[in-house]
């Protein structure tokens, strides 16, 4: 027999893991793998999780309420904890949306390039599209970048096409540039690779919670209640 209010293999699955710790982890993703911007958001979403859940056991056995009182406090509980995740999710987009704009305006600002050095920039970019045509091009790009801070920063304003590359890999190397020679603009970048796979972690957990906590028929039968 189940311990929550909503039996079936699907919603006693996801009850079980979510009253826990690691499972609420999974769900929501670990606050201390995530930087200071929205590790508190993600600790508390999950603690609002746990916490409810809990309660939803509890309701099982109140004695105090039927078996629709019960689904219908269940409901409450729902909505309450739909409405945290809901926040947390909208904190971590922020967040993103924050990181992607500061991390993409230190790295251009780092890699700036100056009007009076024109002349040397455009020979830098033929050279660039010579190699590119190569079988060991990238590897001497690399080493090019690595170790000229102007070929790095004539490499990060360009674009792809213009050197006939792959974009997987220009992007790939325009990224170890920046780890190398803007590294605070490389953390913010980093931390949105993880930050953008959470939202729809949460969407999901969002979307379990709603059918995992109570059964909506019964919760609506509370309506039906005849006040004396």
């Amino acid at each position: 027999m189940s311990i929550y209010l909503v039996e079936g293999p699907q919603a006693e699955t996801f009850m079980t893991m979510a009253a826990t710790e690691t499972g609420s982890k999974a769900m929501l993703g670990d606050p201390e793998q995530f930087e200071a911007g929205v590790g508190p958001n993600i600790a508390q979403a999950a603690i609002t999780l746990r916490d409810n859940v809990a309660k939803v056991a509890a309701l099982k056995t109140d004695e105090t309420r039927t078996l629709v009182q019960q689904h219908e406090a269940a409901a409450i509980l729902s909505e309450r904890t739909v409405q945290a995740l809901e926040k947390a999710k909208t904190a971590i987009s922020e967040r993103a949306e924050y990181l992607t704009q500061a991390g993409q305006e230190e790295a251009a600002a780092v890699f700036e390039l100056a009007p009076s050095r024109r002349f040397v920039h455009e020979k830098i970019l033929e050279h660039f599209v010579g190699l590119a045509g190569k079988a060991e091009g990238l590897m001497l790009m690399r080493q090019i970048i690595r170790t000229d801070a102007e070929a790095a920063a004539v490499f990060f304003n360009t674009k792809p096409y213009l050197l006939n590359m792959n974009a997987e890999n220009f992007h790939k190397i325009r990224f170890e540039a920046v780890e190398q020679y803007a590294p605070k603009a490389w953390e913010k970048m980093t931390a949105v690779v993880k930050l953008v796979e959470l939202p729809a972690k949460y969407d999901r957990t969002i979307q379990a919670v709603k059918g995992s906590f109570h059964n909506p028929t019964l919760a609506a039968r509370a309506k039906s209640r005849v006040e004396v």
